[in-house]
């Protein structure tokens, strides 16, 4: 079936309810499999190729079960052809509504440069009507609005953050909060979710209450107690708890196998944030490429980072550059602190910025590389505080100097993209096009640098959130 219609649509007007079931479960085991295709085999490109051709088969499938649901639902729209439309029963429409939807958001978040090779094998994203059909899907009260449930909570609350430059939807994510903790008013999922919500919300005490609620619950899934270490940490990592954070960083490294190099960094930078001291980071650092992970044939940008790091720590005599307050920056953490946090962030990068100028010989072989990052992330912080003209100086000033920079290259696309983000801010959009554009194209002037992905996601979500010129 799937080759005929590869090359010919398929005749929507012989659709079953049983066809239709059975396709969509087909759709749903055929991306289970494409994920552990991916997973049971990593190194291999030949594994890497089967799961692609496996999620485009899937995507095909949702694609045709939409197209046969909105060919009926226009039939019985119509009066002459309303007695012979097919009616999907409940589950079925909302199923194929959800996974449809899914696809077309999971895909509308991709960078232009990838999503153009998706589109030339038949792969599309739309944002909005993914968005609407996965909220629907929701709202049916079918088997699979649970999923939908989590599915939207973990894009409004989780990814948003990390790669969308826009606000969340304090609608959608408070109507599904609302119903689902009214329904299971113990549920760990949702309690969770309430945290994460709390989070974005700059209600950090209230975010650790609500996880603490969900590690004290009696569950037999473990992983569920290590994303409660993960939130608690960066929570008291916002509060500038350094210590708590790195206890729970510890706990990450010593317990889940997630990333132990991430969280041995993680560590780390925490440890030295509490106490520059202590005894046990220089055997940490040795430790942290020891544990470097392999997916989808490739190693982890976020852990390359960590290990050049460590390593940094070692060859600099255990000296990094506030290295609790740039993970702060590179997980986007900085805009959901409190106004009291934020202002003693300022006063921790200007004494560190006054030292880099006064302290001969400064601690690291790199000082104008921690100059550039305390310039950056204190624009950030400037900027947050509303002190915009502040923050574009600090900017201006520190990309005088981008050509000096020795081993951090990836500070300069980043400063460019944040120099970017001030100007729509200030609705110059003719002058933040060229700095996304810069930050877009940076890795032709270098071979490759740190946390390329992460950023190139940014840019885009704010690019497409700007009026076309």
């Amino acid at each position: 079936n799937y080759l005929i219609s590869y090359v010919k649509n398929r005749d929507f007007t012989k659709f079953t309810e049983k066809a239709g079931h059975a396709e969509l479960l087909y759709a749903e085991l055929l991306l289970v499999r494409a994920v552990l295709t991916f997973a049971e085999d990593s190194d291999s490109l030949v594994s890497f190729v089967k799961g692609a051709f496996k999620i485009k088969n899937c995507h095909s499938l949702y694609k045709e079960l939409y197209a046969s649901l909105s060919y009926q639902e226009a039939l019985r729209t119509n009066p002459t052809t309303a007695s012979s439309a097919f009616i999907f029963s409940k589950e079925l429409a909302g199923g194929i509504k959800m996974g449809w939807g899914a696809f077309l958001l999971a895909l509308s978040l991709l960078p232009p440069k990838i999503l153009r090779l998706l589109e030339f094998a038949g792969l599309t994203g739309e944002k909005e009507l993914g968005l609407s059909l996965v909220v629907e899907a929701e709202k049916m009260d079918i088997l699979r609005s649970f999923a939908a449930a989590q599915g939207l909570l973990n894009y409004e609350t989780v990814v948003l953050q990390f790669i969308k430059s826009e606000e969340y939807s304090s609608e959608i994510v408070d109507s599904i909060l609302e119903r689902y903790l009214t329904r299971y008013p113990g549920s760990v999922t949702f309690t969770f979710f309430s945290g994460r919500r709390c989070v974005i919300n700059k209600d950090i005490h209230s975010a650790l209450q609500h996880f603490d609620t969900c590690e004290a619950s009696p569950i037999d899934w473990v992983q569920v107690y290590h994303l409660c270490y993960w939130e608690r940490m960066w929570c008291f990592a916002m509060l500038l708890q350094w210590g708590e954070a790195a206890k729970l960083a510890q706990k990450l490294y010593k317990e889940s196998k997630w990333s132990r190099t991430l969280f041995g960094y993680q560590y780390l930078a925490f440890r030295f944030m509490a106490d520059e001291e202590a005894e046990d980071l220089e055997e940490m650092a040795q430790a942290v490429p020891k544990y470097q992970l392999r997916i989808g044939g490739k190693h982890l940008h976020i852990e390359k980072f960590a290990i050049r790091k460590a390593r940094s720590y070692l060859t600099n005599d255990g000296f990094l550059c506030l290295p609790g307050v740039e993970l702060l920056y590179i997980w986007r953490f900085i805009p959901l602190m409190g106004t009291e946090e934020k202002e003693k962030l300022v006063g921790m990068l200007e004494s560190c910025l006054e030292e880099i100028e006064h302290v001969k010989p400064y601690h690291s072989q790199h000082p104008i590389d921690d100059w550039f990052l305390c310039n950056l992330i204190l624009a950030v912080v400037n900027a947050e505080l509303g002190d915009v003209d502040h923050a574009l100086s600090l900017l201006r000033t520190a990309l005088q100097s981008e050509d000096n920079i020795e081993v951090d290259h990836f500070y300069i696309p980043y400063a460019h993209f944040e120099l970017g983000q001030l100007y729509v801010k200030k609705g110059d959009f003719d002058q933040a096009r060229p700095h996304f554009r810069y930050a877009k194209e940076f890795s032709g002037k270098v071979k490759s640098y740190s946390l390329e992905n992460r950023l190139l996601f940014r840019i885009h979500s704010a690019m497409s959130s700007m009026p076309q010129s």
